[in-house]
């Protein structure tokens, strides 16, 4: 678990014999793969793979669509009991006389809502027209 360590003077340190690194017989390896007909290409040199950009693009776009997720959810789940409180204002405002105000204030809150809803398939257009550019 503790690692020993050695006590030296600076002089020691300085005189100690030094130490060659190994040496790593690399040979390229080249990997064509087709995966659900998308080919990809590695290329290995020892323990580091190089995979095409092509793959790559394709799980960090992923990775940045799917982190979005909890966010909108967190926007939807929000976006009912607000438009509720926007409608129930709206309709006082009718009560009191203010109808233009009123029916101006729902039919901005119904409108909110809905595209609040629709914010998934938005942004999965989005996703698929930066894909084809």
């Amino acid at each position: 678990m503790f690692k020993r360590t050695e006590t030296m003077s600076i002089q020691d340190f300085m005189n100690r014999p030094k130490v060659e690194p190994k040496k790593i017989n690399i040979k390229p390896i080249v990997k064509v793969s087709v995966v659900a007909g998308v080919a990809l290409l590695s290329l290995s040199f020892g323990d580091v793979t190089l995979a095409s950009a092509n793959a790559i693009n394709g799980v960090i776009t992923a990775k940045v669509v799917n982190a979005f997720d909890p966010l909108v959810e967190l926007v939807k789940a929000l976006s009912y009991p607000i438009s509720l409180v926007m409608m129930l204002g709206g309709g006082l405002l009718i009560m009191i006389g203010s109808s233009d105000k009123g029916f101006s204030m729902i039919q901005k809150a119904g409108l909110g809502y809905i595209i609040v809803q629709m914010l998934p398939i938005l942004m999965d257009l989005l996703v698929e027209i930066a894909k084809s550019l």
